[in-house]
């Protein structure tokens, strides 16, 4: 399967919206097919759909200031994604590696994040 950068793009705003908006239960739907899903490689990674759904749910109490997302590459169902937040205390700077499946369904998440101290 090959997703097209505007699949990609497509996914990355309802992630976007649904996170910015602080819709747990609809974000956490992105990856009901998921697998796999780890937002930093110091935490042992979800694989089920209900460890998953508990995550999002932290969204519920962010300060949201800013999310954005950048498709840096894409190779067969696999993309690379640059991303930053922002919140009143924090601001994060990562990459997303996601893999999708035949219906562009989530199947694999992983992020790699740091603190930006500016």
């Amino acid at each position: 399967m090959n997703i097209t950068r505007e699949q990609g793009r497509i996914w990355l705003e309802k992630l976007k919206n649904y996170w910015g908006n602080k819709e747990s239960e609809n974000a956490s739907l992105l990856f009901k097919e998921t697998t796999f899903y780890q937002e930093t490689p110091f935490v042992k990674p979800y694989t089920t759909y209900n460890e998953i759904k508990e995550e999002w749910k932290n969204i519920e109490n962010q300060e949201i200031k800013k999310i954005e997302f950048s498709i840096l590459a894409i190779e067969k169902n696999t993309m690379i994604v640059h991303w930053n937040f922002e919140n009143n205390t924090t601001i994060l700077d990562g990459i997303y590696e996601i893999k999708f499946n035949k219906d562009m369904e989530c199947i694999y998440f992983k992020s790699w994040e740091m603190e930006n101290k500016e």
